[in-house]
């Protein structure tokens, strides 16, 4: 006879082996589906107002905004051509879904990733993004998010930094965003903003590699500050633009350029430091 300890190994492998079993038909039949799904086949999205689906879904709002992001990803997933129309139904189906349901991450992450990478509609990917952003507090993905898109796809540098500034907040962040934060304040034409928020961020952080990695940023961006402000009084003399930052050693207006932490020598590109 089997033992006890026999039984409950020989139950154990043999639910296992059905398990497997069963995943494995249901992979093969979900990848047939995908490979014979008909390349004509669109995306399709009801024109409904968030405040009437949130009556028709009644306390089933969960469900239905999971059943809403499915079926927006199922097609993004599937082999399809798709077109601007088809984004266009896609978005409309994860607006939904953030309607009934603005903490779901998994909405957020999609965005992000068909409808500002793939579907090539960044405006309203950023501002399906700030709809998780402001439910999801506690969360600093959505802001970064944003803050990427901002600087990425619309070279918007001052509206980055304001979001990755918001991010710097978080204590699960780190250092990296308020570091780009500060960065693209400064592209942005802003360098003493980005100064004053690291020097506010350095005095919260304890952290010594962090705090080194800051006071390294914020001697960089002085040293620039000092840079851009006799650019500015070269400007005012000479009514036009140095060729490079050497003419402001040449003209008088600094003794010598001031050293970059980073070991390459700034630099002037368009009308900016750049070091």
């Amino acid at each position: 006879m089997l033992t006890t300890r026999r039984k409950t190994s020989f139950f154990f492998w043999g639910t296992a082996a059905c398990i497997l079993a069963i995943y494995i038909v249901s992979f093969q039949n979900v990848q047939r589906h995908i490979e014979n799904q008909p390349s004509s086949e669109r995306a399709e999205a009801l024109i409904l107002p968030p405040a009437f689906l949130k009556i028709a879904a009644g306390e089933f709002k969960g469900l239905m905004a999971d059943y809403l992001l499915l079926k927006g990803a199922t097609f993004l997933g599937g082999r399809h051509d798709t077109t601007q129309t088809d984004m266009q139904a896609v978005e409309t189906l994860f607006r939904q879904s953030l309607a009934l349901d603005p903490y779901f991450f998994q909405t957020c992450y999609l965005t992000q990733a068909f409808l500002a990478w793939r579907g090539n509609q960044v405006d309203d990917a950023i501002d399906l993004l700030k709809i998780s952003n402001n439910h999801r507090d506690w969360d600093w993905n959505p802001g970064f998010f944003i803050g990427f898109d901002y600087y990425y796809f619309l070279n918007d540098n001052l509206s980055a930094a304001k979001y990755l500034m918001e991010v710097a907040k978080h204590p699960a962040a780190g250092a990296l965003p308020g570091l780009l934060a500060a960065r693209l304040s400064q592209k942005g034409g802003e360098t003493e903003t980005g100064l004053v928020f690291l020097k506010s961020m350095y005095s919260t952080i304890e952290d010594d590699n962090t705090r080194k990695q800051i006071e390294r940023r914020i001697t960089t961006l002085e040293r620039v500050y000092v840079i851009e402000k006799a650019i500015a009084v070269y400007r005012a003399q000479y009514n036009r633009e140095p060729d490079d930052l050497q003419e402001l050693v040449s003209s008088g207006i600094l003794e010598k350029l001031p050293e970059n932490p980073y070991m390459t020598p700034f630099t002037l590109e368009d009308g900016v430091v750049v070091f």
